[in-house]
């Protein structure tokens, strides 16, 4: 299949939806598809600060980069359009974030309406968040929503919180359940790498080390977190691994941030919590590995459409995280993971305590995460999402 996948984001721009649409492209190229990735002028930013010239594609081994929008406004589903026929597409997969396209215009709600007649499209929810669009349009921002799952021929969702919430206003056989992996490429550092890490966090091997892996927003929970570790002995310390924030809403992001400062000074925590920034897969791999224990006590409880999540599961680390929002049974309390409730601090607290002195629970629940991992692996995945999109694409549909 000839198969174009539009994300608001991509590499080196910083975010999830931009490091899944990279690994599916080239998991779906190594199945034999033809891959066009369509993205804006931003993604393609050279080292040195250059733009790519508006339209200038980028040929990879497996697959074709286009930067070619220049904002996420009506001109983008025109040449979106164009490209389609251009390249005589197959199926259009939108990688379908609020805040990677901006937020502010319903345009890319309507390409899939658009393209009606020309491809088959299918979106990507990466979650349901509306667009913000302009002030006062209230209830049209969960109808931009709407209207693009009932437009596009098929529609992926990462979770079962999501697929309940949609199947309620979609035909069951339009949506599939396909999870998303690690954003984050594994690798097995050796014992000195993992102790360099270490080091340069000016830990010793008394100490404890709590880990957390993403971005930085309120939905995270992290200042549940810091008020946990304020409570713990002084020989425990946390690690904020990765950029702070990432390419898409960092004006509201930014904000949480500023809290958390603001945090971990009242808390008198500045010599505990320490911050990687941005580094390499090869370096986060390491880091993850020098944590004791991975802590994300997520606000809106654990997800499968958290690449982070996945992440932690495909190092085998032991996660300490919150309860899911609804039945989530590739994981299993004890198992795979630790679970605590949401924005509960002492729970959280006694939860760090017990399995700080409970080694062997920490590596039951590093064991159980590579175990459940496998589940989550780019071939099954991209082997998930062609054959669905063969299947919209074999249906002989009149199109309205």
């Amino acid at each position: 299949m000839r198969i174009g996948l539009i994300t608001g984001e991509y590499p080196p721009m910083q975010g999830g939806v931009g490091a899944f649409t990279q690994e599916l492209a080239k998991a779906l190229a190594d199945l034999g598809h033809t891959i066009h990735v369509i993205t804006g002028r931003q993604a393609g930013k050279e080292e040195g600060g250059r733009m790519k010239d508006e339209g200038e594609s980028i040929h990879h081994s497996s697959f074709i980069i286009h930067h070619s929008i220049r904002r996420w406004r009506w001109p983008a589903v025109a040449t979106i359009a164009s490209l389609s026929q251009r390249y005589e597409l197959d199926v259009v997969n939108i990688q379908y974030q609020a805040a990677a396209y901006d937020m502010r215009s319903p345009a890319i709600n309507l390409l899939p309406w658009r393209l009606r007649g020309l491809v088959k499209t299918v979106v990507t929810f990466h979650d349901l968040r509306v667009p913000y669009l302009f002030p006062k349009v209230g209830r049209w921002r969960q109808a931009a929503v709407t209207f693009m799952a009932r437009q596009a021929h098929g529609v992926i969702v990462t979770n079962s919180e999501d697929y309940q919430n949609l199947v309620a206003r979609l035909h069951p056989s339009t949506i599939r359940q396909i999870p998303i992996g690690s954003n984050v490429r594994a690798s097995a550092p050796d014992s000195a790498a993992v102790a360099a890490a270490r080091a340069r966090l000016g830990l010793t091997p008394d100490h404890f080390l709590l880990g957390y892996f993403g971005f930085l927003n309120e939905s995270k929970g992290a200042d549940t977190l810091l008020r946990a570790l304020a409570q713990l002995d002084k020989r425990v310390h946390l690690v904020f691994i990765g950029g702070r924030l990432g390419s898409s809403d960092p004006d509201n992001n930014q904000a949480f941030l500023a809290h958390l400062d603001t945090l971990i000074g009242e808390l008198g925590l500045g010599e505990r919590v320490h911050w990687t920034g941005f580094v390499s897969d090869e370096e986060v791999s390491a880091y993850l590995r020098a944590a004791d224990l991975m802590a994300m006590p997520y606000r809106d409880g654990v997800s499968l459409r958290r690449g982070t999540l996945m992440a932690v599961l495909a190092h085998g680390r032991p996660l300490l995280t919150t309860h899911p929002t609804t039945p989530t049974p590739e994981l299993v309390h004890g198992q795979n993971v630790w679970f605590a409730p949401v924005d509960d601090m002492a729970e959280l607290t006694d939860a760090v305590r017990y399995l700080a002195a409970v080694p062997p629970v920490r590596a039951q629940l590093g064991y159980g995460a590579r175990q459940v991992a496998d589940l989550f692996t780019w071939d099954k995945i991209a082997a998930q999402t062609a054959a669905f999109f063969q299947a919209l694409v074999d249906v002989d549909q009149v199109e309205e």
